[in-house]
């Protein structure tokens, strides 16, 4: 006989809820959902939890338990308001949470819990769109991050990938306004700083007369700070950042309280991303110099 495969939501009472719940929580995540048909935050939260069950795939479940009717259950859960949601891994209370919280939150819950999950939709398009530059397909890869903020405009990964397009493509103006628009505290925001910190670099190289006519300068007297930050400044435009490092690393050598030097490293840090292997090296050299 063939078995029938468990559905990813349903109902469940007292009768049915260890083998459901309890059992079935060793094969799958089961989010048990407290509510009752009165409660208005419930009707809110419910269809929100389906939404976000059902996008993270087969390794998860929904377990819906109407209160009014299984009273029993709700105490054993210590279930004192509603809506009231339980995470039931291995037989075992996971997490739990009251309230209609909002979908970026319970995803946020939920999906460490359910490794295999699928990733979302904008997270597999900001990864296309990241080949797409990469490939030099830079037309492409803003038109991918474009639909993603078409979904979601506040989202952080696609403001700044998008960004660094239009930095590319020398849009500064863009630039500025997609930098403005990521939030603060998202781990996007120092990176979206530091783009605007790579337009101020372009800025002062250009003033200073180009990498040439700083080293020129360097040359002519070695002691010239503003000629060897500046050159630095150019070397950081051009993309060649282990020169704009080294010279700012020996500015704050011969001087530690050069603020100026340092936050212009600190913002490259942010531009390459931890996992560069310049920024781990030049972190260690960093804080070497300064302790």
């Amino acid at each position: 006989m063939e078995i029938q495969p468990q559905p990813q939501i349903f109902d469940v009472d007292e009768q049915n809820f260890e083998e459901l719940v309890l059992k079935g929580s060793q094969e799958r995540v089961v989010v048990v959902d407290f509510w009752a048909p009165w409660c208005e935050p419930c009707k809110v939260l419910g269809p929100v939890l389906e939404e976000v069950v059902t996008e993270l795939g087969d390794g998860i479940a929904l377990a819906k338990v109407n209160v009014d009717d299984n009273q029993q259950l709700a105490m054993a859960f210590r279930v004192q308001g509603i809506p009231a949601v339980k995470i039931v891994a291995d037989g075992q209370l996971a997490q739990e949470f009251t309230g209609a919280l909002p979908k970026e939150q319970i995803e946020a819950i939920l999906r460490p819990l359910v490794p295999d999950a699928p990733l979302p939709e904008a997270e597999v398009m900001a990864f296309e769109a990241e080949d797409l530059a990469a490939s030099g397909d830079l037309g492409g890869a803003a038109r991918q991050y474009e639909k993603v903020l078409e979904e979601n405009p506040n989202d952080g990964p696609a403001l700044l990938g998008l960004a660094k397009i239009h930095l590319m493509q020398g849009n500064v103006e863009t630039v500025q306004e997609l930098v403005n628009l990521i939030e603060q505290g998202t781990p996007e925001h120092p990176q979206g700083q530091a783009l605007l910190t790579q337009i101020d670099f372009a800025r002062q190289c250009q003033q200073a007369g180009g990498r040439a006519a700083c080293a020129q300068k360097m040359l002519a007297d070695p002691g010239d700070r503003d000629a060897r930050y500046h050159f630095a400044c150019c070397a950081a435009t051009e993309g060649d950042y282990e020169a704009a490092l080294q010279e700012w690393l020996q500015m704050i050598e011969h001087k530690p309280g050069d603020e100026e030097a340092k936050q212009a490293m600190v913002a490259v840090f942010h531009l390459l991303g931890r996992e560069d292997q310049l920024v781990t090296d030049y972190q260690r050299k960093l804080y070497q110099t300064l302790h």
